[in-house]
């Protein structure tokens, strides 16, 4: 099990990275950073660092929720667009 120390949100974090390439985990790392950052400075008043913490993952988690629906929404568009397709065909197979 390969582990690396990491600062993320302020603190170092001990992370296993056995399942990621290192360009990867540096990008996932600077990522959240970021994101904790900017709710840091959305929220300036919050002295709390672990409701900063949960503001930033639901940040992160908004984000993937909404890429995850575009997502669903382009595999259905292609699905629609492959069965129509493959009714086009039938038809003129069925022609011929």
């Amino acid at each position: 099990m390969t582990v690396t120390r990491e600062r993320i949100m302020g603190r170092d974090i001990d992370l296993n990275i056995d399942n990621i390439d290192e360009l990867n985990f540096n990008r996932i790392v600077n990522f959240v950073n970021e994101q904790w950052l900017e709710v840091k400075r959305e929220n300036a008043n919050v002295a709390d660092t672990q409701k900063i913490a949960a503001l930033t993952t639901v940040k992160i988690a908004v984000e993937l929720l909404k890429l995850k629906d575009l997502q669903e929404s382009i595999s259905n568009s292609y699905e629609s667009k492959i069965k129509e397709f493959i009714r086009w065909l039938d038809e003129a197979d069925y022609i011929n």
